[in-house]
């Protein structure tokens, strides 16, 4: 009669487990089979902040500079809204009465933030050299609205160092020296 209890009890006990796990295996397939009817759930995309910035231009005159606005999405960090700007500044202006002083065919091929020394680094293409239309006052403009973009929209930046192809260059078009970090409030 013991054995009989006890036989009893495990039965019970082996058919409450198996019960279980039979309940919850259709749970599962249950959400499964909802998930299914239902489609992947689609996580929304939030669009980033917008940001405006300030770009300068040479007049045409070249004899100072004057500025314009582009918005930017406020994504990815400072290196990437740099690039974004740069982008922009290399586009061009949209009124008529400033001139880009960067060569056509320039291209940003990245943006390197060295935080430590507050120095942002720019590389670009060999055109910013080799399709440079010469003259110091076209080599100026070209630097200049370069830092002042990059000064007065990212204060955290002290210093613009310039690189071409990934290597610094001793000078644009003959006349400035770019071979090392350039002041962003103290150059000319």
């Amino acid at each position: 009669m013991i054995k009989d209890d006890l036989g009893r009890k495990i039965m019970t006990v082996l058919l409450a487990f198996f019960i279980i796990i039979v309940g919850i295996m259709i749970i599962y397939r249950w959400i499964d089979l909802k998930e299914k009817e239902e489609g992947p759930r689609v996580v929304k995309e939030v669009p980033g902040e917008i940001r405006t910035l300030t770009l300068f231009f040479a007049n045409s005159t070249a004899d100072g500079l004057l500025s314009e606005t582009r918005d930017i999405t406020s994504e990815g960090g400072l290196e990437n809204e740099v690039k974004q700007a740069i982008v922009a500044l290399l586009a061009g202006p949209e009124d008529k009465d400033k001139v880009s002083a960067i060569p056509n065919g320039t291209e940003i091929s990245s943006v390197f933030w060295a935080e430590n020394k507050e120095t942002i680094y720019l590389d670009f293409s060999e055109a910013l050299v080799s399709n440079h239309m010469g003259g110091s006052a076209g080599e100026y403009y070209t630097i200049k609205t370069i830092l002042k973009t990059v000064g007065v929209n990212f204060p955290q930046v002290a210093k613009v160092q310039f690189l071409v192809s990934g290597y610094p260059v001793n000078t644009i078009a003959g006349h400035y020296k770019v071979d090392s970090p350039l002041s962003v409030k103290g150059w000319r």
